[in-house]
């Protein structure tokens, strides 16, 4: 039975974001054009520095733009800043809708993927920004092998995500994720998958992926997980 008393319809995915200004092209979350459905988006009253060590206050935001995604009439909900991976339990409880707070809750699925061996690299932001609370709230724990590698020495990166910029030029930031990439295999001889923890990365998860040659996982791929759940395709 179709479900009504929504304002509109259609849009099964919601995406919580922040009111920031970053460029944002196709293959970023924070652009419609990266999904094959129609998404619902939220803005939450914050930004990415209030989720480093976390507390009440953005909890609460974060909790107000689900409930209204909720209402509108939303089955699932994924996280556009990988840092709201610190509240992965809490809103999953509240807002009884399947939440991805960020890529990195596929850490579990993904070892269980690569059969518990070698190790699942993640590409951060900001490797001092990703905190251990991060990690455990996104179901790491210590038999997981991780090998984390920080984007914030990569130059354009650096100027457009972490300083603000807004003159985006697609092939150096390109160019900044496949370096991050080099980085992270040579320290990691083990690599066998790849999770991009910032949003603005999975724009370039396929250039990554035919780099190093191995799976690339990022906030799409969480977002297409449960735009699948919510809505499987019928077959007969």
């Amino acid at each position: 039975m179709f479900a009504a008393g929504y304002p509109f319809y259609g849009q099964d995915v919601g995406i919580l974001v922040f009111s920031t200004v970053t460029p944002r092209p196709p293959g970023d979350a924070g652009n419609a054009a990266s999904f094959s459905y129609p998404v619902l988006y939220e803005v939450v009253s914050g930004g990415f520095a209030d989720l480093v060590e976390g507390g009440s206050s953005i909890q609460e935001n974060l909790l107000a733009a689900g409930r209204e995604l909720v209402k509108k009439g939303v089955r699932a909900i994924v996280g556009d800043c990988g840092l709201m991976s610190l509240y992965q339990g809490c809103l999953g409880a509240e807002l009884k809708v399947p939440f991805a707070g960020s890529s990195l809750c596929q850490i579990p699925m993904i070892w269980e993927l690569i059969g518990r061996s070698g190790s699942i690299g993640i590409i951060t932001g900001h490797s001092d920004l990703l905190k251990e609370t991060h990690l455990r709230a996104s179901g790491w724990r210590n038999d997981i092998q991780l090998s984390i590698q920080g984007m914030q020495d990569e130059p354009h990166f650096n100027e457009i995500v972490i300083q603000g910029g807004l003159a985006l030029d697609v092939d150096q930031m390109r160019a900044d994720v496949l370096a991050a990439g080099e980085k992270l295999r040579s320290k990691t001889p083990d690599l066998r998958a790849v999770i991009l923890e910032c949003s603005n990365l999975s724009t370039y998860s396929a250039d990554l992926a035919g780099t190093l040659n191995i799976p690339v996982f990022d906030t799409m791929s969480a977002a297409n997980m449960l735009a699948y759940a919510v809505h499987p395709p019928r077959y007969l």
